[in-house]
């Protein structure tokens, strides 16, 4: 069941039905989708990780619901957002009742990153071969993929895949294994380098500075950092670097001004629309609509009250509660062990949990630029974050009975 999961994880990361196109003539991801239901309806030993997380997806699956249904400008055979969002349902189900051992959340893990590094590549190589987009001025890199393909999405998912390195960087054990990590990083800079995605390229900067700052050898990497960034910068062709100018001086490029006014306009926008049907809002990706000018909010604090209404901003930060309750939660049995002198026995659950917490920023982070609500990160580290707090749960309880007997 485990590798079925994987399997899909790379049809829904790649998405190669959406580069050879007579893959989606047979509707490959939906065919693989209902095998693996099949099988997993088979297996035996099927039960639900108890997790208060449970409680968040289910809410936002509810305000998902009754929005879509009560939007007078959708409807739920319609709606793209709604039905890839109960797609993302399932496969919550899926790995939250299939994914019970450390060992097989570090296969699901690990190989989700493999998954994304073959992604990037594949796009690096068709960048090469021209496959681009020229938008706000400049030549910009896009994904192979047309639904997540864009500038802005594509940078936006390598950042906030990036914090998964964490719990990956406990697994290394040989050359090889440290040639990907490194690989994997490198290519993640030079990618969101070549997107021109502003957003992206300050998250990163984020992450970069606190992936350095919960390092154990920060000493050491402060003064890399502070040598590679120029470096990072000489590489960067000009027109990419007039792009980055922008952050600091709008002057440089006029559509830069109009984008930022965009991101400012969909918040005040998404309160509108919330003030106008604050129970449920006016439906998934229906704010454009609403106000008359047809663009989406490109702001997430605008898109969850203006699409989702009062239901979706509870469910919303009933998720993010979730996130910090249980990264909370297995701090304290990391600590417990650490007491115990048996904390190795716990340090890939922690780092899952740390990588959860640093994505999960960094999506809050990017939502000052995007709608990025329905993206499937959010369901996903959710599950991974759950199971690891499951693992390391029973590992503590195993300790403290057996500390009883003694």
């Amino acid at each position: 069941m485990i590798w079925c999961i994987v399997g899909y994880m790379w049809l829904f990361l790649h998405r190669p039905f959406e580069v050879w196109y007579w893959l989606g003539t047979i509707q490959i991801e939906r065919t693989y989708m209902v095998i693996v239901l099949i099988a997993w309806f088979a297996a035996a030993n099927k039960q639900l990780l108890d997790n208060r997380v449970n409680i968040a997806i289910t809410l936002l699956a509810i305000s998902m619901t009754f929005s879509t249904m009560m939007s007078p400008y959708t409807n739920m055979s319609e709606n793209i957002s709604y039905q890839s969002w109960m797609k993302y349902l399932v496969f919550y189900g899926l790995v939250m009742t299939s994914v019970k051992s450390e060992r097989d959340l570090k296969i699901v893990v690990t190989c989700m990153v493999i998954c994304f590094f073959i992604y990037m590549l594949h796009s690096y190589r068709e960048f090469l071969n021209g496959k681009y987009v020229y938008a706000m001025g400049t030549v910009r890199m896009v994904g192979v993929d047309s639904t997540l393909g864009s500038p802005n999405s594509f940078g936006a998912s390598i950042v906030i895949f990036l914090p998964m390195l964490i719990p990956l960087m406990k697994l290394v054990k040989t050359k090889w294994h440290v040639l990907f990590v490194i690989s994997y990083f490198i290519l993640s800079l030079r990618c969101v380098q070549l997107t021109g995605s502003r957003s992206s390229f300050v998250a990163l900067g984020l992450c970069l500075a606190g992936l350095v700052l919960i390092s154990k050898h920060k000493w050491k990497l402060i003064p890399l950092a502070a040598i590679g960034s120029p470096l990072l910068w000489v590489l960067l062709p000009e027109n990419l670097k007039d792009r980055y100018r922008t952050l600091w001086d709008p002057e440089v490029n006029e559509s830069a001004n109009a984008s930022a006014q965009g991101r400012l306009d969909g918040f005040f926008d998404g309160l509108t629309n919330w003030q106008n049907s604050p129970i449920w809002g006016v439906g998934p990706d229906c704010h454009g609509i609403a106000i008359g000018h047809g663009f989406l909010s490109h702001f997430l604090y605008g898109q969850i009250p203006s699409e989702l209404g009062t239901i979706g901003v509870i469910a919303f930060l009933s998720l993010v509660f979730c996130y910090v309750a249980n990264h909370v939660e297995i701090m304290n049995y990391y600590k417990y062990m650490k007491r115990r002198g048996r904390v190795k026995e716990c340090e890939y659950c922690y780092a899952v949990s740390v990588a959860t917490i640093g994505s999960v920023l960094l999506l809050l982070f990017l939502g000052l630029s995007g709608h990025n609500g329905y993206r499937f990160t959010w369901i996903w580290i959710a599950a991974f974050q759950a199971i690891a707090l499951s693992i390391i749960k029973d590992k503590v309880t195993k300790i403290r009975q057996q500390e009883l007997h003694l």
